[in-house]
């Protein structure tokens, strides 16, 4: 490939990683065709892209995003995973699809300029992610409210009970008069 070529290649990809924080670099090599056209098309629902890329392409262009790049993800044939929501999204479609995949290699990643190996990668699916991870601080912040919100209705709830039930008490005890 001429060097003109290789410039505009690169160009594209730092244009598509324009935006993103974080990418996953995986091996595809060994998966069929079949394989390969599931997992884009599972990847691409969740709004998700897989990008194979040349190695030096592929750290010129994570540099440019201002990405760290690990050189020791880049040997072999290699792909680039990156959109979607969040990282833990992509990850966890990723290790599903490795479930079924067995050829399909997570190496590592690069999550918000942190660099991280295969296993740390892998652990991402484990967590929660965006929204989960909203919906537990909203419930942390709603919790002391209702708690408190609950001892203030409380004493006046149990006293209204104590007055309907004199009440139904009384009206009981003397017949009403007509």
């Amino acid at each position: 490939m001429s060097k003109r070529v290789k410039n505009l290649v690169a160009k594209e990809l730092e244009k598509r990683l324009h935006g993103a924080d974080s990418v996953v670099v995986v091996d595809y090599v060994g998966i069929s065709a079949n394989d390969a056209n599931k997992l884009r098309s599972g990847l691409r629902q969740k709004k998700v892209r897989m990008t194979v890329v040349p190695n030096s392409q592929a750290k010129r262009a994570l540099k440019t995003a201002g990405m760290q790049t690990a050189d020791s993800l880049f040997v072999g044939t290699n792909a680039l995973v990156y959109g979607g929501e969040s990282i833990v999204d992509l990850v966890k479609e990723l290790v599903n699809s490795k479930k079924e995949i067995e050829k399909l290699v997570i190496k590592g990643s690069v999550v918000e300029g942190q660099f991280l190996d295969a296993p740390a990668t892998e652990a991402l699916a484990k967590m929660p992610n965006k929204r989960e991870l909203q919906g537990m601080i909203v419930g942390q912040i709603l919790g002391p409210g209702r708690k408190l919100a609950g001892q203030i209705v409380g004493p006046g709830s149990n006293i209204g009970g104590i007055i309907k039930a004199v009440i139904e008490k009384r009206e009981k005890e003397t017949p009403a008069a007509a």
